[in-house]
């Protein structure tokens, strides 16, 4: 069911309910491995956050490209702010840095997205692209789960569990959207990833885009995983869709 908004029906309960009052436990951490998780939580924050700022550009620099597909981008863009306002409460529960702040230091940086122009015009190469980034993310946080669990907080392990289910959820949306729109191009659909996945791993740092964030040698996933497993089972995806 959708509303007239363009904004599906929630899922999963938002950070608010999930992490209401939350208090990051008590755990004895080396100051190694206290830096890493504060590392891993911003980044978290960022990785969410920029959603917003892939919306704008879209809708002020690719007005057409932005209303053909505003229907999936509404509540992917919903679920991005509660996942990037969810792992603020976190980050700040962490460092003891306040929630303000937080989100002061992540909304001053500057976005550049001269990077991702030429996949911006066309819908098709950019619903593939936010589902090669969804589905990324959607295993980053499969494997955080173990760990996360280990913090014995029923919260974080409830947390992790709802972001993850968003991310599959958007990843689908995506897809669905493309075969609705494109069903006579999907035959391009491998080419697109692998310029897409050329293009992640060229660029030599993040730009703020959202999408493409990827290559970092502290990313979790290996430049070799994408190409060899997720990027295949992306196109299969792609083909189950073809032949409903």
């Amino acid at each position: 069911m959708t509303t007239s908004n363009h904004f599906a029906v929630r899922s999963t309960p938002d950070a608010a309910t999930v992490l209401a009052g939350f208090k990051f436990p008590d755990v004895e951490l080396s100051d190694t491995l206290r830096q890493e998780w504060k590392d891993v939580f911003f980044d978290s924050i960022i990785t969410e956050y920029d959603a917003r700022r892939l919306y704008w550009y879209l809708e002020g620099s690719h007005p057409e490209v932005f209303s053909s597909i505003v229907e999936v981008l509404n509540p992917w863009l919903r679920d991005e702010i509660d996942h990037a306002h969810g792992f603020a409460v976190i980050y700040s529960s962490y460092t003891k840095i306040p929630f303000d702040e937080v989100l002061l230091s992540v909304e001053l940086r500057k976005p550049d997205f001269s990077i991702i122009e030429s996949i911006a015009t066309d819908p098709l190469i950019l619903l593939v692209t936010l589902a090669y980034d969804e589905i990324i993310t959607t295993h980053v946080y499969h494997r955080s789960i173990d760990i996360y669990d280990n913090f014995g907080s029923q919260q974080l392990s409830t947390w992790i569990r709802k972001t993850k289910k968003d991310e599959v959820t958007h990843f689908f949306s995506f897809v669905q959207k493309a075969k609705e729109m494109f069903p006579d191009r999907l035959h391009e659909v491998p080419r697109i990833l692998d310029e897409i996945f050329i293009l992640d791993f060229e660029k030599e740092s993040y730009t703020g885009t959202f999408v493409l964030d990827h290559n970092a040698p502290d990313f979790p996933i290996t430049k070799e995983e994408i190409e060899t497993m997720i990027i295949p089972a992306i196109i299969k995806k792609f083909r189950d869709q073809m032949e409903n």
